[in-house]
């Protein structure tokens, strides 16, 4: 008999095809789904399931998205509880708003549910952690601003763009895994659609380069990993 967790995942958007979308495939991947298209009745369901991941759309009837994040955040036993959003809104103020809340991610409807189906994947089953909305993090000498965008690695600044911001964001987070090229996209970004603008490995070896090769090392099979430097 096997003793392998079966995860949760609750999933809520007042659009049913989405929810059925959804289910039926985050159900493939094993995991237990529960679906809600009445955001009013969201908090009395996630206390009687438990979910280890909630997925929230943003532009829904009162209360929304945003709203419900945050009612869910000041429930007991939820402060950890991962919260993705879905949406099809785009503009940046949405998406600082949803991490603002205790959001931990957010991916556009346009690239895909499927995409969204890695994400939930890489985070509860493969462990790798993905919280956007914790603004600060520091790991040795390295020091990392969401807020303002800015990286020092001792007392020198280091200059990123923003993929390669999100690149040392994610590997600050997971210090010590060796992550694929192809995890990477999947966890970060989400879906195969930016490969033919985005080069991950292009986008790490820049990283590489300016923060140094002791800090990540690119490994045989395309995998890199985070060394945890000594401050």
């Amino acid at each position: 008999m096997s003793d392998k967790k079966v995860f949760r995942v609750m999933v809520v958007d007042d659009d049913q095809d989405i929810l059925d979308l959804l289910a039926y495939n985050l159900e493939k991947e094993g995991f237990k789904v529960k679906t809600l298209s009445d955001s009013q009745k969201t908090l009395s369901l996630a206390k009687e399931f438990r979910p280890d991941l909630i997925i929230l759309d943003i532009m829904m009837p009162a209360p929304n998205g945003i709203e419900l994040c945050r009612q869910l955040r000041g429930l007991d036993g939820f402060e950890n509880t991962y919260i993705f959003f879905l949406t099809a809104r785009s503009e940046s103020y949405y998406m600082q708003a949803a991490l603002d809340t205790g959001g931990d991610d957010f991916i556009e409807k346009v690239v895909g549910l499927r995409a969204l189906t890695h994400k939930v994947s890489n985070v509860l089953t493969k462990q790798f952690v993905i919280r956007k909305r914790i603004p600060k993090l520091a790991l040795g000498p390295i020091k990392l601003n969401r807020y303002k965008s800015s990286v020092k690695i001792g007392k020198r600044e280091v200059s990123l763009n923003k993929p390669e911001f999100e690149l040392l964001f994610f590997f600050l987070q997971n210090p010590g895994k060796s992550i694929s090229a192809d995890t990477l996209l999947h966890t970060i970004w989400g879906s195969e659609i930016y490969l033919v603008e985005l080069s991950v490995e292009a986008y790490m070896n820049n990283l590489i380069k300016k923060i140094g090769k002791h800090i990540i090392e690119q490994q045989h099979d395309n995998q890199f990993v985070l060394n945890i430097p000594s401050a």
